[in-house]
């Protein structure tokens, strides 16, 4: 079916593309995706780039589907670049085509082409989320987009084509659908710049809505200066990795937005304090959200879940590695590796990193597993033994994942809220980012697997709530976090 819709995009897209002079290499900064047009030479030279890297950087990328399926992938991308397409739908071609491998660390981020342009650009954020069936408004940069207002359409584009668009340019963990809808949402802002942005000066948008009272109104709202924009991202970027709060039943939240820290040590350190203030107030509900943190390090994940690892389990994670160009070692500085290097003779064969040297050693092209297997530990030597549940929706990726697996694993508790971007059987991660020759378009592909040492079969399904929280209209209203509401209405 996302076969047919591509075909039907690129042709509705693409019949002016006749007659339309297209080029070799396309220039971010000078030229727009939406109205470029790439060369039938340049894109067939970009498939069969990433095609080839795929298959010598990828641990596994028919894990989650077969050879035959992974080929005819490949062959339907080639069959849809035989006339010139735009940057836009070379974009939605490359992304289907990666698609295929049901990977969420192998695909594209089509913010890149917002974050390459000339900073005099103009762009226009807004955000949007899904409620029965309806768009509606969350937030934006301009005051006249008015949350829980429901968008028909912006400029010429109904909210649904916007929506399918970016569904085209979104990743996907094996079967987790409903996560991969989560986070198009998130990219329909970024589907409708990439199509509306102009070289040209002052722009605004009409934004087509329903207002709460019933009617139907036409807003005209103004673009703003895509180095404001950006400089608004990197001041939000700031907040608190980690965070929590006690409400007045006495119950813990610990909020952790991403898994990668600037400082692992600060990490530790804040989720001690956390610990420490559940054991000195015997609070009998802890809740960990780990809504939106999409991933980082496996050390900072396997930190807090000692801290909830009531059976005592040990870690025991397969490493499924592919020698390459492109491997966590290869991509080590000269300096790292000769480290790497010496702590691995000083103590071969003994340890974990003398398996990890002898995979080293191996040819470029080799695959092989390694075992990690031990029981995390953390510096207070606690473990929390009350009640404790997990918060979850579709953007908790990767390191959340693997978190979320081994909680469900020793069956420590509910998981509330949606989907996760993946299931039991791990996840791949560990992405390297490769630039096409010719669309420069940005791609990353995992170079490394995780699986537990339990899965003894390959898991497509996600991991799914206990409890669903969805978001109401009058939580957009009332400007309140569904999973807050979920706590007032808790006895």
């Amino acid at each position: 079916m996302l076969k047919i819709i591509l075909v039907f995009i690129l042709i509705s897209f693409s019949l002016s593309a006749q007659g339309q002079d297209c080029v070799s290499i396309f220039k971010p900064k000078k030229q727009l995706v939406a109205s470029t047009y790439l060369c039938v030479d340049a894109m067939q030279a970009d498939l069969l780039q990433l095609h080839k890297h795929i298959l010598q950087t990828h641990p596994n990328p028919t894990y989650y589907t077969s050879t035959s399926a992974l080929i005819e992938s490949f062959e339907v991308a080639k069959k849809a670049c035989e006339k010139p397409l735009t940057m836009f739908d070379f974009m939605l071609v490359v992304n289907t085509y990666l698609n295929s491998l049901k990977d969420s660390h192998t695909g594209l981020n089509p913010k890149d082409f917002l974050y390459q342009v000339n900073a005099r650009r103009k762009v226009l954020p807004f955000f949007v989320t899904k409620i029965d069936g309806k768009f509606f408004i969350y937030g934006g940069h301009s005051d006249s987009l008015k949350a829980a207002d429901e968008l028909l359409a912006v400029d010429q584009y109904p909210i649904q084509t916007l929506y399918d668009l970016a569904h085209g340019l979104s990743m996907c963990e094996g079967a987790a659908k409903e996560a991969q809808e989560e986070v198009a949402l998130d990219y329909i802002g970024v589907v409708y710049n990439l199509l509306q942005m102009s070289l040209k000066a002052p722009k605004a948008a009409a934004f087509k809505v329903v207002k709460s009272n019933g009617d139907t109104v036409l807003s005209t709202i103004p673009y703003v200066a895509t180095w404001k924009y950006f400089l608004e991202s990197l001041g939000g970027q700031a907040e608190d990795e980690i965070s929590f709060y006690f409400d007045e039943k006495n119950r813990g939240v610990l909020t952790l937005s991403s898994f990668q820290p600037l400082s692992l040590p600060f990490f530790e350190k804040k989720v001690d304090e956390f610990f420490a203030e559940v054991e000195n107030r015997k609070c009998e509900n802890i809740y960990i959200d780990l809504r939106d943190n999409l991933g980082g390090l496996l050390r900072a994940e396997e930190y807090l879940f000692s801290y909830i690892n009531v059976k005592g389990v040990a870690v025991q994670t397969n490493y499924l590695y592919k020698r390459s160009n492109y491997d966590r070692f290869a991509l080590l500085s000269p300096l790292q590796q000769m480290q790497f290097v010496n702590r691995a003779k000083n103590v071969y064969p003994n340890g974990l990193i003398s398996k990890e040297y002898d995979f080293y050693k191996m040819p470029k092209g080799t695959s092989h597993t390694i075992l990690y297997d031990y029981v995390p530990t953390n510096q207070r030597n606690y473990t929390y033994k009350g009640k404790c549940s997990l918060v979850l929706n579709g953007n908790s990726m990767s390191a959340s994942v693997l978190f979320a697996a081994w909680f469900k694993h020793i069956d420590r508790g509910e998981i509330i809220g949606s989907t996760c971007m993946g299931g039991m059987g791990g996840t791949f991660g560990n992405p390297a980012a490769l630039t096409l020759t010719h669309s420069q378009i940005s791609v990353i592909v995992s170079t490394l697997k995780f699986t537990p040492l339990h899965i003894k079969e390959k898991v497509l399904q996600p991991i799914s709530p206990d409890i669903w929280l969805n978001m109401s209209k009058q939580d957009l209203i009332d400007r309140i976090d569904p999973f807050e509401r979920y706590l007032q209405n808790l006895n």
